[in-house]
């Protein structure tokens, strides 16, 4: 009896072995296709608020290139590339960016971002920082 109840148990915690592995494996999946998505395209903000004060037009003719590598460029015609930073957390649901040399526009990217909503080809989300509330929208181009 005794090698029968160490049998099940063996299979039992091979059986949980399996599903945390697939399980991650799964997960790390689902990452890959985000990043994928996310460093193929071109990416331009469809919205920027802060407080409830629409400031778009501060982005007009930006294009946004995130990288693997975790370096993100913007882009702007007639202009070097202003080079920064991100960082996705699929768990926390979170991208933090950062243009900490970029020019002024760009360095009001710079934060950690909550997703709220994202789709195929665009992303919605939104920051609080010392009691302002800041909101932005990326369109895939």
């Amino acid at each position: 009896m005794r090698s029968n109840a160490r049998k099940i148990v063996a299979v039992l915690v091979l059986i949980l072995l399996c599903q945390y592995s697939c399980k991650k494996a799964i997960q790390t999946a689902q990452e890959d296709f985000v990043v994928n998505l996310i460093t193929s395209n071109l990416w331009t903000v469809t919205l920027y608020s802060e407080n409830g004060t629409n400031q778009t037009a501060l982005f007009a003719g930006y294009d946004f290139k995130f990288n693997k590598d975790l370096t993100v460029y913007g882009q702007l015609a007639g202009q070097p590339d202003a080079a920064g930073t991100w960082r996705g957390d699929a768990s926390a649901m979170t991208i933090t960016s950062a243009f900490p040399n970029g020019p002024a526009p760009l360095q009001k990217l710079t934060g950690i971002w909550n997703i709220t909503r994202t789709t195929l080809s665009s992303v919605k989300s939104t920051r609080t920082e010392n009691g302002v509330t800041y909101l932005l929208d990326l369109q895939k181009k």
